[in-house]
């Protein structure tokens, strides 16, 4: 960032008319041309889904997007040899992490391993849930009910 006394020093990649044209601009214009370099960037970037399905060590079961990050459920890597350990499913919070060289990369947040095999789900959003769960972390409504056992 720069102090409110200096020009900002803008990037070589960027043409010395765009610059200008972007140096002529007010606040509000400059506020509309971020919003719409925000959304054309995320109509180009390959979807969470597909990234998280082509980098994941292990076997994927469901991926909730939810903008901003992904609740992944996957069975780990077997450590004793290739393929997936199927007797376990963990739970991840994975999400884009900006790198100093411009580039993105996902950070996985291992959330921890589900043990039970009762699921209940959220009456407002429609999430899966952990069957101790009373409260929806996702949209916070206290509305869950008993949905299903996987086998």
């Amino acid at each position: 960032m720069s102090n409110s006394n200096k020009e900002p020093e803008p990037p070589d990649t960027l043409s010395d008319a765009l610059i200008q044209r972007i140096d002529s601009l007010q606040l509000p214009e400059l506020k509309a041309i971020l919003s719409y370099v925000e959304r054309r960037i995320e109509a180009l970037r390959t979807p969470i889904e597909e990234e998280i399905e082509a980098t994941a060590a292990g076997d994927v079961l469901q991926i909730e997007n939810h903008g901003a990050y992904a609740l992944v459920r996957k069975h780990p890597p077997d450590s004793d040899g290739p393929g997936a350990n199927t007797e376990i499913v963990s739970l991840y919070h994975v999400r884009r992490e900006p790198q100093l060289d411009g580039t993105e990369s996902l950070h996985w947040a291992y959330l921890g391993d589900v043990h039970n095999s009762e699921q209940i789900r959220c009456n407002s959003c429609g999430c899966h849930l952990d069957k101790n769960a009373s409260v929806c972390p996702h949209c916070g409504s206290e509305n869950v009910s008993q949905s299903e056992t996987e086998g």
